[in-house]
């Protein structure tokens, strides 16, 4: 068990995109919003077109009740991959905190008709 935390967590084969998610995806499963943001950004400072970087920097913004910001990170995140079902669910999720429910039922919707994979 050991050697797989090992194999994932501190790989010497990561470059520093790698390593930023990889740190950013624990501190975001810790719960340590904040922190995780700042490996996010690192990483999308990297590469703007990260897919996973935007929708995971996005819940923890929704985790901290950014909700203006989460909604901007899960579209950038459906831009880049329109099939990506649970980027619909979060933003509409953070567009039903904001009060915004036809942007919420709207992207509800989007989200049904996308299949799981």
């Amino acid at each position: 068990m050991v050697m797989v935390a090992g194999v994932f967590g501190c790989s010497p084969g990561l470059d520093a995109k790698g390593t930023a998610y990889v740190k950013g995806r624990e501190l975001f499963l810790n719960k340590d919003y904040d922190a995780a943001i700042e490996q996010f950004n690192k990483v999308i400072e990297m590469d703007d077109k990260y897919v996973e970087a935007y929708y995971l920097r996005a819940k923890c913004y929704s985790a901290l009740k950014k909700n203006e910001e989460a909604v901007k990170d899960f579209s950038k995140a459906i831009e880049l991959d329109p099939g990506n079902r649970s980027a619909y669910l979060g933003r509409s999720s953070a567009y039903k905190a904001m009060g915004k429910l036809p942007q919420a039922k709207s992207d509800a919707l989007k989200a049904s008709k996308i299949s799981d994979g």
